[in-house]
């Protein structure tokens, strides 16, 4: 897990998991990553920091001494800024019609030829997953839904009320493993991260981030 005394550059892993958020980590400088996400919107500032913003939009951001470069909802980070609720509530976010996380992280990583990991994780409904590309080529998934898996382990818990949360769906081109010996879906999600030396945010607030733990947060609004 991470640490509050680690720094910026040595910081892996998800942020934070009791939260509600969704993702996307590309392996290009942000430069590049912005121009591209610019084409879906209205408007392209850069360099932001704690401004505040009343319009939908996504945020564009690498922090310092890493190589991936982050988008994140800008209605549910809660650091550097918020979005009014009288522009558009939380239950109809504007992704969900304008901006397909999936499909862009495919198409990004084709585009650039690079790594792309799109990444959710929800508190509410326990849900954790990634799909991980290359080069535009679907490399890797993980999907953990706790209904899903109650459902296939009724049984099971009966017996085993401590049985570990593997995931319901696994697949891999890289590796030979099956959702079944998965042990954790969470430790696993936490170790991927890892191995790609990736830092997935969630809310850009857990650690107090400073202006100077960034490169740069640009911000592409929508409307």
């Amino acid at each position: 897990m991470i640490s509050e005394n680690q720094t910026i550059e040595e910081r892996y892993g998800l942020e934070d998991i009791d939260t509600i958020a969704v993702g996307l980590l590309v392996n290009a400088p942000l430069d590049q990553i912005a121009e591209i996400v610019a084409q879906f919107g209205a408007e392209w500032e850069q360099d932001i920091h704690e401004q505040n913003i009343q319009n939908p939009g996504l945020l564009v951001f690498q922090f310092r001494g890493h190589s991936w470069t982050g988008i994140l909802d800008v209605s549910m980070t809660d650091k550097y800024t918020y979005v009014t609720t009288d522009t558009f509530d939380d239950s109809h976010n504007f992704v969900t019609c304008s901006w397909d996380w999936e499909l862009q992280a495919q198409s990004i990583s084709q585009q650039l030829h690079t790594r792309t990991i799109y990444y959710w994780v929800d508190d509410s409904g326990l849900t954790i997953g990634y799909v991980y590309w290359e080069n535009g080529e679907l490399m890797e998934r993980l999907e953990f839904d706790e209904a899903i898996w109650q459902d296939n382990h009724d049984e099971a818990l009966l017996d085993e009320p401590e049985r570990q949360v593997e995931p319901h769906l696994f697949e891999s081109k890289f590796r030979r493993l099956t959702a079944g010996e998965i042990e954790n879906a969470y430790s696993f999600v936490e170790d991927f991260l890892h191995e790609q030396q990736a830092y997935a945010a969630t809310r850009l607030s857990r650690f107090k981030c400073q202006r100077d733990d960034f490169i740069r947060i640009d911000y592409i609004a929508f409307v």
